[in-house]
């Protein structure tokens, strides 16, 4: 990986939206319409931060349907693993997320879209 590179994926991690967004997607795939009941953000701007994350191969995506379903990419460089491992042990530990990991076990995107 180059350092470029890794600068643009430090500086996407730097929002905590798009944290989030990786967060929930390591814990299950979601679309953008599930996303939109955990994120204080409209759907354009999730639409926005997972092209972003796509871009860095953060992410990826597949049709289901109608609908597109995102989910985390499990092949990284080790390095970016380690970083996302740590940022998401992180945000287990705060409990400052359990409303939304809550709320997580309970949304279904065929109640929703």
């Amino acid at each position: 990986m180059t350092s470029k590179k890794l600068s643009k994926i430090l500086k996407a991690l730097a929002d905590e939206n798009r944290r989030l967004i990786l967060w929930f997607l390591q814990k299950r795939e979601l679309c953008v319409c599930e996303l939109e009941q955990l994120l204080p953000i409209s759907q354009s701007t999730i639409s926005i931060h997972l092209r972003m994350l796509s871009d860095l191969d953060l992410v990826d995506s597949y049709k289901e349907g109608r609908w597109v379903i995102y989910q985390k990419i499990c092949n990284q460089d080790a390095l970016v693993t380690n970083i996302l491992k740590s940022i998401y042990c992180a945000m287990d530990l705060t409990g400052q997320y359990q409303n939304q990991l809550e709320k997580l076990k309970t949304i279904c995107k065929d109640n929703l879209c």
